[in-house]
């Protein structure tokens, strides 16, 4: 899958080449993510009690805008972080992560301003450690495709460089083994900057 993605942003650089590449783009953002009910799919096992929704989040995104237009081609990778889940003698951490791949529209609202949204496909990542008794603990892997989708608003303090505060929203499940996959809902907002080419 991680070649499929490769594949994908190779394509989408490329068309980067020549004159056009004026078009090309890429950002970093940090911030703070929160998940809708925390711990996933370790709460299906009983025993987790409380869930730690919060955590430090990070994305680096290229991007290829079409000459003359606001639509773009995206590449993300986003670290969500880690939610945490504890109980009596037991505990879970979800860490989760995703590749995105979709389009972006980055209007101008002029004097240096513009906005973007975002929309796309999302490949995600849940590496859950658990510790659930004597008998029930290590470390799951589950992965899947769900949709991501965000907005954003941008200032340009310097020809090409421009401050970014984005929001974005996808889903990852995540799944300990003899329990069922549990599906989060995660919410970022972050902060960071973009620099054109």
């Amino acid at each position: 899958m991680n070649k499929t993605l490769i594949a994908g942003a190779v394509a989408l650089f490329s068309l980067a080449s020549g004159s056009a590449f004026a078009q090309s783009y890429v950002g970093g953002n940090i911030g703070a993510s929160h998940a809708d009910h925390g711990c996933g799919a370790a709460a299906a096992s009983g025993t987790i009690t409380g869930c730690d929704k919060n955590d430090f989040a990070w994305k680096l995104y290229g991007g290829y805008q079409l000459p003359g237009t606001p639509w773009a081609a995206e590449l993300t990778y986003f670290d969500l972080g880690k939610f945490k889940g504890t109980g009596t003698g037991v505990s879970a951490d979800a860490k989760d992560s995703y590749w995105g791949l979709g389009g972006a529209y980055r209007p101008s609202f002029g004097s240096g301003w513009g906005g973007v949204a975002r929309v796309g496909a999302a490949y995600g990542t849940s590496k859950v450690d658990y510790n659930l008794g004597d008998t029930l603990l290590g470390d799951h892997s589950k992965n899947g495709w769900h949709p991501y989708y965000g907005l954003g608003v941008n200032y340009e303090i310097a020809k090409n460089i421009k401050i970014e505060a984005d929001w974005d929203n996808t889903k990852i499940t995540s799944q300990v083994p003899t329990f069922g996959s549990s599906t989060n809902t995660v919410n970022s907002y972050t902060i960071g900057a973009s620099f054109g080419f």
